[in-house]
């Protein structure tokens, strides 16, 4: 696999969640820097798109049964922790780009919301990376 299909591999798999972008590119033999860097950058990208289009896709998407439990728990997170607890979660619990939709469905004005995701995904995808550069320094992968 060429170094293009490994990068673009791992982009199309951070965009969903980042931290599922970052193993992507470690099994593809990315470095870590780099697989957590563009993991990151795609999912920025995605989260500011989902905010762009979100006001049209938010009602289908919140009224679909098969997103039920995760719609509940981002509910529960808004009512307790607002924005920066939607935000925050999202990376590791139900995927920024899901957690947006519905932050935005739930009425999370998109500015405010978009700042937070944004600076929510660049947190965990240093932590993330961080910890599978470590994982991987202590195996010796």
């Amino acid at each position: 696999m060429n170094q293009l299909s490994k990068l673009l591999s791992t982009a199309a798999a951070g965009a969903l969640d980042v931290w599922v972008g970052i193993m992507t590119g470690l099994a593809l033999g990315l470095s870590p820097a780099l697989s957590g860097a563009v993991s990151v950058a795609s999912a920025l990208v995605g989260v500011t798109l989902v905010v762009a289009v979100g006001e049209r896709l938010r009602h289908p998407i919140y009224r679909s049964r098969k997103l039920a439990k995760r719609r509940e728990r981002i509910e529960r997170v808004w009512k307790r922790y607002g924005i920066p607890g939607v935000a925050l979660q999202a990376p590791l619990l139900t995927g920024p780009l899901l957690a947006t939709l519905l932050a935005l469905a739930l009425g999370a004005p998109a500015r405010p919301l978009l700042v937070w995701m944004l600076a929510s995904v660049v947190l965990w995808g240093a932590v993330l990376t961080g910890a599978a550069a470590l994982g991987f320094s202590i195996f010796g992968l």
